[in-house]
C-alpha cells in the first residue's frame, strides 16, 4: 500500500484542482461525493462512472509532513494486518501544489453500497446476533493496545456475507508512548478551526484517541454510532456478541451518552470550521476543505 505509480490512477492535480475550485465556491455540485465522515469526504472519479473512491486528506505544509502521514498509515496497515484484519484495496498518493502544499489521497475501488456495514444491519432481519459484529468485536481485542486505537463503527466495513474488509484508513489512530499525541502532524486537521480553540481541540482529540485504544472504549463507541445510524435493534445483539465473542462488558447507557455527547459535539465542530473559513475567506486568505452541508449526527 505504498504510493505507486499506476496507469489507471487518475489525474490527482486535475482532481485537487476541482476540489479547490469547489471549496472556492462552497459548491460541491460539480463533484461526486459518495459520502462523508466527520473528517474528510469521500469523491468518486471519475465524475460520470467512478471506479475510484478518493478520500482527500487536508494539505500538509511540507513533504516531510506529509511523510510522516503516510508512514503512520503504512504503520496502521500493518499492524492491522498482523491482527488478521482483513483490508479494502488502498493505495496513498501525493499531490504537490505550486503553493508548496502536499495533498494526499487515499484512493479506493469504490465499493458497494450494499455491502456497507450499517446498511447490511438495516437490511437485516432483527436477531439474536449477527456475524458482522461478531467479527468486529473479534477484531477490536486482536488490534486495540494503549497506543493503538481502532475505530470500528458498523459504517467503516464492508461485509459480504462471510467475509469483513476494514475501508476508512485516513486517520490512523496510532498514539506516542506518552499517549498524549499521534505519531503524525495533525496541524493541517486542526488549521480547520479557529486558531484560539485549536489547542483545546487537540486535546479533546487526544481524549477520543484513547478512548479507542481499549477494548470496551471502542466497542463502546461502534454501539453508540448504531444509535446514530438509527441501528436500535442491533445495540443489545453488539454487546452480547462484546460479551460471548470478547469477554467485554459494555454498559448501554454509558454508549448512549456517549452518543448524546457526540451528537451535540460533531454539529458544533462544524459550525465552528463554517467560522473558520468565513474569518479566512473575509481576510484574503484561503481556506482549504471542502465541507459538508451537515454532519452525520443531523
Amino acid at each position: 500500500m505504498r504510493i505507486v505509480s499506476d496507469t489507471d490512477l487518475p489525474d490527482l492535480a486535475d482532481v485537487e484542482a476541482r476540489v479547490r475550485a469547489a471549496i472556492h465556491r462552497r459548491d460541491s455540485s460539480g463533484l461526486r461525493l459518495l459520502g462523508h465522515g466527520e473528517v474528510s469526504i469521500v469523491l468518486g472519479w471519475p465524475t460520470d462512472e467512478p471506479v475510484h473512491a478518493l478520500k482527500r486528506v487536508p494539505p500538509f505544509r511540507t513533504a516531510a509532513l506529509a511523510q510522516q502521514y503516510i508512514d503512520a498509515c503504512e504503520q496502521n496497515f500493518a499492524v492491522l494486518r498482523a491482527a488478521e484484519v482483513q483490508l479494502w484495496p488502498t493505495s496513498l498518493h501525493t499531490v504537490v501544489r505550486d503553493d508548496g502544499r502536499v495533498v494526499v489521497y487515499h484512493r479506493q475501488p469504490v465499493a458497494d453500497p450494499v455491502q456497507i456495514g450499517s446498511n447490511v444491519l438495516r437490511a437485516a432481519e432483527p436477531a439474536d446476533s449477527h456475524p458482522l459484529l461478531d467479527v468486529i468485536v473479534a477484531s477490536v481485542v486482536r488490534v486495540v493496545t494503549p497506543t493503538v486505537g481502532f475505530d470500528v463503527q458498523v459504517a467503516n466495513w464492508l461485509w459480504d456475507g462471510t467475509t469483513a474488509q476494514q475501508l476508512d484508513f485516513t486517520s490512523p489512530f496510532l498514539m506516542t508512548p506518552a499517549r498524549d499525541d499521534l505519531l503524525f502532524d495533525t496541524s493541517g486537521f486542526l488549521q480547520e478551526y479557529p486558531a484560539v480553540l485549536r489547542p483545546l481541540l487537540r486535546r479533546e482529540l487526544t481524549t477520543l484517541i484513547r478512548r479507542l485504544t481499549t477494548a470496551e472504549g471502542a466497542i463502546g463507541d461502534m454501539i453508540s454510532n448504531l444509535h446514530k445510524e438509527g441501528l436500535h435493534q442491533w445495540v443489545d445483539p453488539a454487546i452480547r456478541a462484546a460479551r460471548n465473542v470478547a469477554g467485554v462488558s459494555v454498559d448501554k447507557a454509558t454508549a448512549i451518552k456517549m452518543y448524546e455527547d457526540d451528537k451535540k459535539l460533531m454539529p458544533v465542530a462544524l459550525k465552528l470550521k463554517k467560522v473558520q473559513r468565513a474569518w479566512l475567506v473575509r481576510t484574503g486568505r484561503t481556506y482549504d476543505s471542502l465541507l459538508p452541508d451537515r454532519t452525520t449526527y443531523e
